[in-house]
């Protein structure tokens, strides 16, 4: 295994400050996991295998007993609760996981025999689940799934979608969860869970040809596999077992890694969910085996993404997938653009690589602006009785186009499964700690009002501020001596400190502190408009996002055609006034007779993210 430069601040040590937007979607996230009834999301499992459902209501959307993706979101829901237990210590979170794992682990139990013997009598062209094994002792010892193997062993015979929905990236949401669950309280049986899922995987996929698994990976959804062999390979790290590794591996996607690691485009008109977390995993793999080819792949992969593919707000896609590169103008249409999911797994894979190159502030300045344009802007601050956290499956960026949320039991998208883990973790790459010659480093990545408590190092640090407006305080104290290396954002024009100079920078502004002596650096980033085109025109018109600092503003306009600013030649500053209720934390530009907003004020709003330019 091969070391990063650091380790990130855990949740646990990190603690949002204040009342913010953050800590507002924190705040029914954590209602939500609180509210949202164990019974139920183990419905589907307990029915797959024939025992009591405990009287439990069943699950809707994505989660119903006739969907063939049923189960991923247990997978989402035990990894939002280890992260709300590690962010607040409340034991409601940690009970209820462990009760999950129990029950998973004993309905585990009954699966019998060898996975490489498990034979489906279903063929590509008769899938249907009416003929389905009713008989776990001969799904092979490991399984455990909301519905029998029988769509692994379809997927080996090429089964294309929608006869079969993804069966590797439901289980690989279940394998990820309860090595959250280990990773984040210690449940031990978490670990034997995902041994036995760990294990079904390596015997089952080794009888496969490599040839057969290389076209199964390649199917259209079918073959989508989450992060599996970001799972494995952490499985791999945790038991020191060859047979994870090996069985991560496996899922290697050459067609797609190979280009990627040669510098090429591996993905204009990919599924971008598909493929995004099978990069992240690629930087496990290399953590796992210090092979430069997964880091080569997986930095080349951002790269391409965010110099090509990005929209404004850090999201990608139309329709899921990406598109054919420097033509997102074409692409943007009423309401089927950037997918949650998508932008959720393109954090984790700036995350990751920031941890093997701190220095590559590029990294964070993508985390930044997708975390407070997109994932901010994903929760309905609205509470009803059937939608306690509400979250977007797609973030509209067309003309005039509003959003829309999930509700509590009747939706289980994608999104909203990884939507009960974006805002318990917001804090999840704030600080980045390494070890240096004359003490710890400690990179300060994204200016949210928190509390960073390291008192076995010596390390505590404060920011203030008043979100979303400019000026911040940072305060270190502690025991030891260190340095803190404060990222300078790609957008700012400072940072300036309290007395007026330019504090250093370049990327990074960098202060030291002395042990047992507190002191407050207060400071400006430097917040300016600006315009970001699109590489493409759209009938022969430029077309641009408005941001004001680090935010993407929309505008309120029910029009459904696109509004066209008629700049000519003349500063920004001078055709917006920026209009600010400080206590109430309202941030708004009015001009072109408009208001215009950050992305996560523009809730229930008909709003447009782009303009034509004139």
């Amino acid at each position: 295994m091969i070391n990063a430069k650091g380790q990130y601040a855990s949740p646990s040590s990190v603690k949002l400050a204040g009342r913010t937007p953050f800590s507002d979607n924190r705040d029914r996230t954590l209602s939500y996991l609180r509210m949202l009834s164990a019974d139920t999301m183990l419905y589907s499992f307990r029915r797959t295998f024939g025992v009591d459902t405990a009287g439990a209501r069943a699950p809707g959307g994505w989660e119903s007993s006739d969907v063939l993706l049923r189960g991923h979101s247990l997978g989402h829901f035990l990894s939002a609760l280890s992260l709300a237990y590690a962010s607040t210590g409340d034991a409601v979170y940690s009970d209820k996981l462990d009760y999950i794992v129990s029950e998973l682990r004993s309905l585990q139990l009954m699966s019998r025999g060898d996975p490489a013997a498990f034979s489906t009598v279903c063929t590509p062209d008769n899938a249907s689940p009416s003929l389905w094994s009713r008989d776990p002792s001969v799904w092979g010892e490991g399984y455990i799934g909301a519905y029998p193997p029988d769509q692994f062993a379809l997927l080996e015979q090429l089964t294309p979608y929608p006869a079969i929905w993804a069966p590797y990236y439901t289980l690989h949401k279940l394998i990820a969860g309860v090595l959250e669950c280990y990773a984040r309280t210690g449940n031990s049986v978490a670990l034997d869970v995902a041994r036995g899922i760990g294990g079904w995987i390596a015997a089952r996929l080794g009888a496969v040809p490599e040839s057969r698994r290389r076209e199964m990976w390649g199917l259209y959804i079918a073959g989508e596999y989450g992060g599996m062999n970001e799972s494995l390979a952490r499985l791999y790290e945790i038991t020191g077992d060859e047979k994870y590794i090996s069985a991560a591996k496996m899922f290697d996607n050459e067609s797609v890694f190979r280009t990627l690691s040669r510098g090429e485009d591996a993905v204009r008109g990919l599924h971008a969910n598909q493929h995004i977390p099978q990069l992240v995993g690629a930087v496990e793999e290399y953590r796992a085996t210090g092979d430069e080819y997964y880091r080569d792949a997986a930095r080349s992969f951002f790269d391409i993404v965010r110099g090509r593919h990005m929209y404004s707000i850090g999201g990608v896609g139309d329709s899921e997938k990406f598109t054919d590169g420097c033509d997102l103008a074409a692409h943007i249409n009423k309401d089927h653009n950037c997918e949650t999911c998508a932008t959720y797994n393109l954090l984790k894979l700036a995350r990751a690589l920031f941890e093997f190159e701190p220095e590559r502030a590029d990294y964070m300045d993508y985390y930044e602006r997708a975390l407070f344009n997109h994932i901010l802007a994903s929760q309905s601050p609205t509470v009803r009785r059937n939608m306690h956290a509400g979250v977007t499956y797609m973030m509209p960026i067309g003309p005039g186009t509003r959003r829309e949320y999930s509700d509590d039991y009747g939706t289980f998208t994608c999104c909203h499964g990884t939507g009960m883990e974006n805002h318990v973790k917001y804090q999840d790459a704030q600080f980045l700690i390494c070890d240096g010659d004359g003490g710890a480093v400690v990179y300060v990545n994204y200016l949210i009002p928190s509390r960073l408590s390291l008192p076995e190092r010596g390390i505590e640090i404060a920011i203030d501020g008043k979100f979303p407006f400019d000026g911040y305080a940072l305060t270190l104290s502690g025991g030891a001596d260190y340095i803190v290396k404060l990222r300078v954002p790609d957008w700012a024009s400072g940072p300036i400190a309290a007395g007026g100079d330019h504090m250093d920078e370049s990327p990074y502004a960098v202060m030291e502190h002395k042990a047992g002596i507190d002191a407050t650096e207060r400071f400006a980033l430097g917040y300016k408009l600006r315009l970001e085109y699109t590489p493409d025109k759209l009938d022969g018109d430029s077309v641009a996002s408005l941001l004001y600092g680090p935010f993407v503003m929309a505008a309120k306009d029910p029009s459904e055609e696109f509004i066209t600013l008629d700049i000519g030649g003349r500063e920004l500053s001078d055709l917006f006034r920026v209009s600010c209720n400080r206590e109430a934390g309202s941030l708004c530009l009015v001009g072109f007779g408009r208001e215009f907003v950050p992305m996560y004020m523009a809730h229930h709003d008909r709003c447009h993210t782009y303009f034509k330019i004139k």
